[in-house]
């Protein structure tokens, strides 16, 4: 047999710094891919929380008008990644959650709302031209910034 199970000590469960997950009741560490998967996963899924006030209002900060966002040139759909955060991070929680060591960066949609982010930075220049020819970096959908 080439591999087999073996149990852990109780020492990993708690306080070690290790993701632990459960396989078939015996505590196992988690893997760094299957820790990135989980991360990718929710930063996906929309979080749901709880409104403690009126309707939400249009916010003046979205992630598509700061320099640090980088809209995705595999599709033209909207999504996006930050630069400066990167996965993991959690600008739409309370308290949000800032990672700034990674590799991968945070993913976010152009219209998110970045009222809660302490590194927004507002774009001086947002180019509106969506042609192909445009620089990638400052492309933004013509009508979703339109005033």
């Amino acid at each position: 047999m080439l591999f087999s199970w073996t149990t852990f000590s109780p020492d990993l469960e708690e306080g070690s710094g290790l993701k632990i997950k459960k396989f078939r009741g015996e505590m196992i560490p988690m893997s760094r891919r299957e820790e990135k998967r989980q991360k990718f996963a929710s930063s996906l899924m929309p979080q749901k929380h709880e409104s403690d006030a009126a309707p939400l209002k249009k916010s003046d900060k979205l992630c598509g008008t700061c320099k640090n966002y980088s809209e995705s040139s595999f599709a033209s759909d909207g999504r996006g990644s930050c630069k400066y955060l990167k996965l993991g991070s959690d600008i739409t929680g309370k308290p949000p959650v800032y990672i700034t060591e990674g590799k991968e960066g945070y993913l976010t949609k152009t219209l998110a709302d970045a009222s809660s982010c302490e590194h927004y930075q507002k774009m001086k220049m947002i180019d509106k031209d969506g042609y192909e020819c445009s620089d990638p970096m400052f492309r933004r959908s013509m009508r979703q910034f339109q005033e």
